[in-house]
């Protein structure tokens, strides 16, 4: 009895070989790269001190920089930034701060855009601040704003 062997062509072997070789390279690579990572993982030698009260915050300056009318016969433009702190692991918090943008924005050029230029000039920093504070905290179901920051004041 005669036996008969069939083979598959020799390029198909070859081929076959090659993308065996190829797979296991990228195992290999695969491991190597995770074993890499999770030992070169590197953890932060001082974490960010927090604030006094061990809250870590933020800063929240998305309003800008404003340019508000006074009014009066001879209006004048008053520019202001303002910024505060808030805890930015307080999400609710920070997604009301968000929202309120145009309403904050909205206060400020109500508050100051009902005194005249005269009047702004003699009026203090201190006392613009403690009022828009008010007025912000007034309006913040979910949280209220410590303090308030007036980073750029001055009229044009």
């Amino acid at each position: 009895m005669k036996r008969i062997e069939e083979r598959p062509p020799q390029t198909a072997m070859v081929v076959c070989k090659v993308l065996i070789v190829i797979i296991a390279v990228l195992v290999i690579i695969l491991i190597t790269g995770t074993i890499y990572g999770l030992v070169k993982r590197e953890k932060p030698a001082n974490p960010p001190p927090a604030s006094e009260t061990g809250v870590e915050e933020n800063i929240f300056s998305s309003l800008g920089t404003l340019r508000v009318p006074t009014a009066g016969n001879d209006p004048e433009t008053v520019i202001i930034s303002i910024a505060f702190p808030y805890n930015k692991n307080d999400r609710p918090f920070a997604e009301e701060l968000a929202s309120r943008i145009s309403w904050f924005k909205t206060a400020i050029f109500d508050y100051l855009g009902n005194f005249t230029a005269e009047e702004i000039e003699t009026m203090d920093t201190d006392t613009i601040n403690q009022e828009l504070l008010k007025r912000f905290n007034a309006e913040l179901r979910l949280g209220q704003i410590r303090e308030l920051y007036i980073t750029d004041f001055m009229r044009l």
